[in-house]
């Protein structure tokens, strides 16, 4: 399971939901579950994930952020890689190297050959952006 907890007002969580939809995408079909645990409100949710084509099911946290406290949460997006109940992979914002590396361990979790997550249609994104 790939778990990312974000904030949609935050750049980096914007810019790093298509990546998390193309390792969704990808897969999907060879049993990884991709899940977003949002830290805003259902309505701004929602909104969100309309205009990020998401298509992967996302949480909204309660009150008081346990999900995020019980993964001492100090920056969004924040993206584990879950395997067998413990975190396996972890990264912190938006960096292609990491999330490149993201691509192939999970990739690897599942049984499947990995690939960079940044493709050559992804030229125009920058490699890092600030939270």
């Amino acid at each position: 399971m790939v778990l990312a907890i974000y904030k949609s007002s935050c750049q980096a969580s914007k810019t790093v939901f298509p990546f998390l939809e193309r390792l969704h995408q990808r897969h999907g079909g060879d049993g990884l579950t991709v899940l977003g645990v949002s830290q805003d409100s259902a309505n701004v949710t929602r909104s969100f994930a309309r205009r990020a084509g998401v298509s992967f099911p996302i949480l909204i946290e309660p009150d008081g952020y346990p999900i995020s406290r019980a993964f001492a949460i100090t920056a969004t997006p924040t993206i584990f890689l879950l395997k067998d109940g413990a975190v396996s992979y972890a990264t912190m914002g938006f960096f292609k190297d990491p999330l490149n590396e993201l691509g192939h361990v999970t990739a690897g979790a599942v049984g499947v050959l990995g690939s960079d997550l940044f493709t050559e249609a992804d030229a125009g994104t920058p490699i890092f952006v600030p939270g």
